[in-house]
């Protein structure tokens, strides 16, 4: 008898230690006990406010160019034929002032035969320019021209002529001689330029209008 009552007191206990286990299991598990991991926090540099940097600014060419390679040579050379002959060469040299400036100066030796007038001379003179570039292939142009030329009763005066145009161009690629211009020009002096004793013209190109074909 007393030995099924301990067997009951063994078996009740051990009972008892088993649910509280179970249950400390239980409470363990839960996913509200379960301690949850901390993200980590990256720390991020501080952002510099830097200030906009400016674009470089680029440097012409044409400041690193010794003297000699600023220079262009090269010429002019006017045709016409018929009553009146005009055979116009005048040699020129140009220096690039700026990238789109040339400025220069040249020689004129024209000869001018007249059926006409029956006689037959050389005209000699020289001129300075100035030549702006407005779009890679247009150029505006401003040249002042002096010519001696032949006037009545076998006397010689000087004639000078103010000139604007405008010229097309067409690159070369060579060192001196730079482009081929096809230049019009208008000389503003042109009627004032008149023989006093037989009040006719003496320009040697007989209109205001002068064109030319320029290597420079």
């Amino acid at each position: 008898m007393k030995r099924k009552i301990l067997l009951s007191c063994l078996f009740i206990i051990t009972l008892a230690i088993k649910t509280t286990v179970f249950a400390q299991n239980d409470e363990y598990y839960r996913p509200d006990t379960v301690k949850k991991e901390r993200p980590v926090r990256k720390e991020m540099p501080p952002v510099e406010d830097k200030a906009p940097v400016e674009p470089k600014k680029v440097e012409s060419d044409l400041k690193n160019l010794a003297f000699k390679e600023r220079i262009r040579l090269g010429g002019s050379f006017g045709l016409s034929f018929g009553t009146i002959t005009n055979v116009n060469l005048s040699p020129m040299a140009g220096y690039q002032i700026t990238d789109k400036l040339v400025g220069g100066v040249g020689a004129t030796v024209m000869w001018f035969k007249s059926k006409y007038f029956g006689y037959n001379t050389i005209n000699y003179g020289g001129r300075a320019f100035l030549m702006y570039q407005i779009v890679p292939v247009v150029n505006i142009i401003a040249e002042y021209e002096t010519l001696n030329v032949p006037m009545s009763y076998q006397r010689r005066t000087w004639l000078s002529s103010p000139m604007i145009g405008a010229s097309y161009s067409q690159p070369t690629g060579g060192k001196l001689i730079r482009a081929v211009h096809f230049t019009a020009l208008f000389n503003v002096n042109y009627n004032n330029q008149i023989d006093p004793y037989n009040q006719e013209n003496l320009s040697p190109y007989g209109s205001p209008f002068v064109f030319r074909v320029t290597f420079l």
